[in-house]
């Protein structure tokens, strides 16, 4: 016989609904019967290159960033939830000639894609749109398995660009990240990690950077006034365009060092950027 502590048995546990999640993705229902799922599991040490990465996109990209601190606040209360990493070809077509993709037939389809495949913020395309339904289901069904569990989890992109930077489940044009856990209440959606990291006025400009369509009034006179205050009709802030040069410069630097962490990471580049 054993005692176990209830809260550690709790967070050791997710792994076991992880697995049971990638049973869901890959008993999903299809309507093509053609997608071929690959999915990885990872956990603690393995996932700290993923969450490197991150917080290194993090720097410039408020999208980025409100993953990255949650991920590390996890990391440094010991208790990092399991992701799984579920992806496919999503390229492929399935060969039914049915025009949603905007071509006549899959074969004019593929001649465009062989001279023209896009590289995406983490995804390549263009795609067929049945394994694009067909993808998603399966990623539906990992989140409701987590749910019967009564596990939190979110699906989230970033978790599956990342991946791909650093070339996890090779073949794939898209992958999305399911965190299982960590065990507490509204872990992915109130985002305490945000409280202790930022101080409410950069909590609010980082959220309208991420998406500012969530912080606007409304647009229909043509001009959108973003809610910058709580009484945000008095002396409105109106969106505008226009070129920031000082981020563009952030930006590129930012990219830059993604690059390099994603070059060390596969074993191409010296950590400290000195050639040998």
């Amino acid at each position: 016989m054993a005692i176990y502590d209830g809260r550690q048995a709790a967070q050791d546990h997710l792994l076991e609904v992880t697995k049971a999640c990638a049973v869901a993705a890959s008993k999903a229902p299809q309507i093509t019967g053609r997608l071929e799922l690959k999915m990885e599991i990872l956990t603690n040490e393995d996932l700290e290159p993923m969450i490197d990465v991150l917080e290194t996109l993090g720097k410039t990209s408020a999208f980025q960033l409100h993953d990255a601190l949650a991920f590390r606040a996890y990391a440094k209360e010991g208790i990092l939830p399991p992701v799984l990493l579920v992806g496919a070809d999503l390229i492929e077509p399935v060969l039914w000639n049915c025009g949603a993709c905007g071509f006549p037939t899959c074969g004019k389809f593929l001649q465009y894609v062989k001279k023209n495949k896009g590289v995406g913020i983490g995804a390549y395309g263009p795609s067929c749109l049945w394994k694009i339904i067909d993808f998603g289901i399966a990623a539906d069904y990992a989140c409701a398995c987590a749910a019967m569990h009564r596990v939190e989890a979110r699906i989230l992109f970033s978790m599956g660009a990342v991946s791909m930077f650093l070339n996890r489940l090779e073949g794939c044009t898209f992958v999305l990240g399911l965190p299982v856990g960590p065990i507490g209440m509204h872990r992915w959606f109130d985002r305490h990690s945000w409280a202790k990291a930022l101080n409410a006025e950069q909590r609010k400009m980082t959220q309208m950077g991420g998406a500012p369509n969530l912080g606007m009034a409304f647009s229909g006179g043509g001009k959108a006034i973003l809610k910058t205050k709580t009484r945000w009709w008095e002396e409105p802030v109106f969106l505008s365009a226009a070129r920031d040069e000082k981020y563009e410069e952030a930006f590129a630097n930012g990219q830059a060092e993604v690059y390099q962490k994603i070059m060390e990471y596969a074993g191409v580049a010296p950590s400290d950027g000195v050639d040998e």
